[in-house]
């Protein structure tokens, strides 16, 4: 089959995206994603064996045309450069399928599979009206207005008509995939979605990538002795860092020369207030803030950590969402201290592969990280993770699950 993916944000560096790209052309599909380009890079590139078009961002509402196109998409949902492209596309190759990346364009989708009577795949990374929510209390309305697409998503998609185009998107998609059993319970409680249409493909690793035998940046200037605690991924608020950075304090109280790796970026001002709280807790000399880094070097930064933490903030995104970096760690055999919302909760309590504590309790964190210190509990929470994602959480299932997918599509057309 030819399979048109439809990504609303740039490539790479998703890795949710290659993966399953790269899974079902290693099944026999081909692959042309469609996604969002910067200024300086090509419209087209062909990566790992996957057709790669871009848009260009900066001209998508640009001038008259654009602002006609800005007002058909506030009005249905439906990205008029993104159905233009997709029809060329079809008309150089025709499509099979599409496989649409995230609920701004599944609408798009939507209307494009009617149109060329092709199935629609609705791929729902996270809980994406819950998602918006929150990033869009954390920017303002003056940083917004700087950006035409996001002025236009922040007053044509507040949260509750997401929520609505996510209850009308999942009852009329072909099939629905999501990351977890909680999300997948969510669309069919909430939304209305037929059971039989869903899939959960997981954010799990690629066990050749997440090794263990690696070593860790030679860059990092961490204390052989140190007990070195680690979090990887994004920097927002529903992350729960500030409780990480309050446990970590208890911690230090107990272990001096415990340190803290903080691996990622975000928000500027967020991060800014992550520093100054660790400085009103006088341990800002004990965390480094390593910015961004490549997705091949995570390993190497898991490495270095006798501890990964996972501090999710109790909401109605981190209810149903689990995140690559749970699994990178367990991969890792690096044991993990995770919040109880409910996706971490249930995996690490079922694994054995780490501590689970109340979200958004700092004390509560620092107690597991100190109960972690103890080498014989760490290594047997370590090895409990690393035989799970050997045997149930790793992408040959998950990226087998996909593809079982799309074998049932073609065996229905």
């Amino acid at each position: 089959m030819h399979v048109c993916m439809l990504l609303p944000e740039r490539f790479p560096p998703d890795i949710r995206v290659r993966k399953e790209a790269s899974a079902l052309r290693a099944a026999g599909h081909s692959i042309t994603l469609l996604c969002r380009g910067g200024p300086t890079e090509q419209s087209f590139a062909r990566l790992d064996g996957i057709d790669v078009e871009r848009l260009p961002a900066d001209r998508l509402f640009a001038g008259l045309s654009g602002v006609v196109d800005g007002l058909r998409y506030v009005a249905s949902a439906v990205h008029p450069p993104w159905q233009r492209a997709v029809r060329e596309l079809d008309r150089q190759n025709p499509i099979d399928a599409l496989h649409i990346h995230d609920l701004p364009l599944v609408q798009t989708g939507l209307a494009l599979g009617e149109e060329l009577g092709v199935p629609v795949v609705a791929d729902l990374h996270e809980n994406y009206p819950e998602a918006a929510r929150q990033i869009q209390q954390m920017r303002g309305w003056g940083e917004i207005a700087r950006d035409a697409e996001a002025l236009v998503q922040r007053v044509a998609f507040a949260p509750w008509r997401l929520k609505r185009l996510e209850r009308e998107c999942v009852r009329r998609a072909d099939r629905t995939v999501t990351v977890c059993e909680e999300a997948r319970a969510h669309y069919i409680r909430d939304c209305g979605a037929e059971s039989t249409d869903m899939t959960v493909v997981s954010n799990t690793v690629d066990l050749d990538a997440f090794a263990g035998d690696v070593e860790p940046p030679a860059t990092l200037d961490l204390d052989p002795d140190s007990f070195v605690v680690s979090y990887v991924g994004n920097f927002t608020r529903h992350r729960g860092l500030d409780t990480l950075v309050e446990g970590f304090a208890r911690l230090v109280e107990k272990s001096p020369d415990a340190e803290l790796l903080l691996v990622g970026t975000g928000n500027d001002n967020y991060v800014a207030g992550l520093k100054a709280l660790a400085r009103s807790l006088g341990i800002r000399e004990q965390i480094t803030f390593t910015g961004w880094v490549d997705f091949a070097d995570v390993p190497r930064y898991l490495a270095a950590s006798d501890v990964s933490a996972v501090p999710h903030a109790a909401t109605a995104h981190t209810e149903t969402t689990v995140p690559h970096k749970l699994f990178q760690a367990m991969a890792m055999g690096v044991p993990i201290v995770a919040s109880d919302v409910a996706p971490l909760a249930r995996i690490v309590s079922r694994t054995g592969c780490g501590l689970v504590t109340p979200a958004g309790d700092g004390d509560a964190l620092g107690t597991a990280l100190t109960e972690l210190t103890d080498e014989g509990r760490a290594d047997d929470c370590g090895e409990n993770g690393r035989a799970a994602v050997e045997n149930e959480y790793n992408w040959a299932r998950d990226g087998q699950r996909l593809c079982d997918l799309y074998d049932g599509l073609r065996a229905e057309g």
